[in-house]
This record gives structure tokens, C-alpha cells and sequence, in this order.
């Protein structure tokens, strides 16, 4: 039997759509299975842990990048395998695992049982991610989008929430310590980068692998707002070796510091302020994935 997380809310309710296929696909192939539906922030991580050591063949999260990680939370370190049902706005670590956009596939991938071990994110040692943390300008651009996703999702409602950020745009002095080396610099963002990409496409990190214990840490220095418009589509192509503003660096631990108060965000949620430490932990979650 298999334990369903759904997020009616994920996607701006186009969840109910992929749950639908889902279940369908479950009862027509007589599968067994159990679901619960979230019915507050963090209530996808209670499920969780109610359902570890069940004798469940697999934990499945049926939502968006968050709901993923609520989920995943409390699978840390334990024997419990993590389906993705990518169904939310974003859905950007299915992209680092291989599950593929379409929920039928993806659900296959679960049903045949292949799973991988990955790397998991820390910050401050006692907060995990799964993805893509980081400080500057995302942090403004997730606000953006939570502002516009009643009117678009997807990546119209990043598009939407990057141009609002622009206008608004100021760099932030950072200072940055990682391999043993410390340094400043004035920057757009800061990506630290598990998964290979956020934002609803914007590869940040398209060469990251989730199981070489390694973050890639993406600078994208200050530059003039109208070269922000030309220098972000490259990230969507996953060009990042052609933004001449684009410092690029491995590592498995980095701690970043700033003289004012920066917010800093991971999965695309915003959570705390600088200054930060990020460590990677090695193979601590196993996910369902060809």
C-alpha cells in the first residue's frame, strides 16, 4: 500500500487535476493505497511522520516543490521512499531526479520501485532543502510571484513576479565564506544550489548532481537593471557559462554574511535572515526515480 500527501491548494488547485489521474490509475490497476490532504502550512510534514514505519511501499507527495519538501522533512535519515507527483507551480527538483512533468510517467516511476539515494541541504544545520537556497534577488521575486499567483502560475507567474522585482532591484554587499576562503561581494543573488534549477525553470546549476556531496554556488554579480533583462533568459536556456556577471564555485559547506539584514529563502519559501550556514549531507533521502 502506498501513503498519498495531497495539496489541494498546490498549483492554484490544479493538484485536484493530477490527484484525479492518480487515483484514477491506482484503482484501474487494483493498487492499494491510503491519502490524506493537507489542510495547513507544515500539516504535509505531521502526515509524514504519522505514516513513517507503517509498512508503506513508498510516501508520496502529491504538490508542489513545497509540499515536497514538507513531506521529505521527516523522511531524513530513515528507511521510508519518497514519491514525487510533481502538482504544484514551480516543480523544479523532480528535474534533478529525472521524474518526468506528466503525472501518469511519473507515477510509474514509483510503481516500478527504482529509487537513488540524494543529497540534502541544511541550513544552520537544522533546517533541510532539497533544492535551491539562496539571498538577494529571488528573495524578491518569490514575494512577487506569491502576490500574482491568483491571477497566473507556472512560469508566467515567476516571469510576472521576476519583472516586478526589477524595478525595485538594488544589489546587496555580501560577505562569503566557503573552501577555506573568505570574501565580499556586491550581488544580484546568491544561489546555492543542491538541484539544478528554480524559479520554474531558471537553471542556476545545470551541471548539479544530488548525489556528489557538493553544492554549486552561483554568484550573479551587480549589474545594471536593464542588462538584468537580457542576462536572466540564459538562465532558463541554462547558459550560465555566457553571463559575463556569473561567478560560478563547488563546495560542501559556505556561510554567508551580510552588515544589513538579508532575507533568505530555500525551496522557494522564505525562511530567516543572514547570516547563514549551508552544509550538505550525502545520500539522506531516497526517492523514487528512474
Amino acid at each position: 500500500m502506498y501513503y498519498i500527501i495531497f495539496n489541494p491548494t498546490a498549483g492554484a488547485g490544479r493538484s485536484y487535476k493530477a490527484m484525479n489521474i492518480v487515483t484514477k490509475y491506482l484503482q484501474d490497476n487494483s493498487i492499494k493505497y491510503k491519502e490524506a490532504h493537507t489542510e495547513y502550512k507544515r500539516h504535509a510534514t505531521k502526515l509524514a511522520k504519522a505514516a513513517i514505519g507503517k509498512g508503506y511501499k513508498g510516501i508520496i507527495s502529491v504538490g508542489g516543490d513545497g509540499t515536497l519538501l514538507e513531506v521529505a522533512e521527516e523522511l531524513f535519515g530513515t528507511d521510508e521512499k519518497l514519491g514525487i507527483i510533481p502538482a504544484g507551480t514551480g516543480n523544479d527538483f523532480r528535474q534533478s531526479v529525472n521524474v518526468p512533468k506528466d503525472i501518469t510517467s511519473a507515477l510509474q516511476i514509483i510503481l516500478s520501485g527504482n529509487t537513488k539515494l540524494v543529497d540534502v541541504g541544511f541550513l544552520d544545520d537544522n533546517q533541510p532543502f532539497l533544492n535551491v537556497a539562496g539571498a538577494g534577488f529571488d528573495v524578491s521575486v518569490i514575494r512577487n510571484t506569491q502576490k500574482v499567483r491568483k491571477i497566473a502560475t507556472g512560469g508566467l507567474a515567476y516571469f510576472i513576479g521576476i519583472l516586478m522585482s526589477i524595478i525595485k532591484y538594488k544589489s546587496v554587499r555580501l560577505r562569503i565564506t566557503a573552501n577555506g576562503e573568505s570574501f565580499v561581494r556586491d550581488v544580484l543573488l546568491i544561489a546555492v544550489a543542491n538541484g539544478k534549477c528554480f524559479g520554474g525553470g531558471l537553471y542556476v546549476a545545470p551541471n548539479a548532481s544530488v548525489q556528489d556531496g557538493l553544492f554549486n554556488v552561483l554568484i550573479l554579480k551587480h549589474a545594471p537593471r536593464w542588462r538584468i533583462l537580457f542576462e536572466l533568459p540564459k538562465l532558463k536556456k541554462g547558459r550560465v557559462e555566457k553571463i559575463s556577471v556569473a561567478e560560478q564555485f563547488m563546495c560542501s559547506q559556505i556561510t554567508i554574511e551580510c552588515d544589513s539584514s538579508q532575507a533568505f529563502d530555500i525551496d522557494g519559501e522564505i525562511c530567516g535572515h543572514t547570516p547563514k550556514t549551508l552544509v550538505i549531507k550525502p545520500s539522506a533521502l531516497n526517492v523514487f526515480c528512474p
